[in-house]
């Protein structure tokens, strides 16, 4: 067994201390913004279909994603999503219930790029799966429901 003198027992706390903390610290830092305010606020979220760069007739998949793919909000938000359709094929944002929503945007051309605002109050905690009904399975995000 090492024979471990008082000083060195004290700096190895200290510095286990320093990365405790640390990483506290930072897990603290990353959840507060998502849950620094209890009281409804209007949550405002900029949804984008991405076109992933790969061939998607060879991988037998579609190539779109979400962007973002998760959406954090507490309950009793209101929730306000700009969904964006900048690409050469529909999208649709789709959740079932309790939020219920189905909006489909049309193909984009080059100087109508199609945008609308989907609005709802997130009355029900939990996770709720969203998703474009045209790109089954890669095209889906998760709301989260803090409360």
């Amino acid at each position: 067994m090492a024979n471990w003198s008082v000083r060195k027992i004290l700096t190895v706390t200290t510095i286990l201390s320093i990365i405790v903390g640390g990483l506290a610290g930072l897990g603290a830092g990353t959840l507060a913004p998502q849950l620094a305010s209890t009281s409804s606020q209007t949550r405002e979220i900029y949804l984008f279909p991405v076109e992933l760069p790969f061939n998607d007739t060879v991988a037998g998949i579609p190539h779109y994603v979400f962007n973002p793919s998760m959406i954090v909000v507490n309950k009793g938000d209101t929730v306000l999503i700009h969904f964006y359709q900048p690409t050469d094929e529909s999208h649709s944002f789709t959740i079932v219930a309790p939020y219920s929503k189905d909006v489909t945007l049309p193909v984009a051309a080059l100087t109508n790029i199609p945008k609308t605002d989907i609005s709802f109050v997130a009355g029900t905690a939990g996770f709720f799966v969203y998703h474009c009904k045209f790109h089954p399975p890669t095209m889906t995000g998760t709301l989260q429901v803090i409360g």
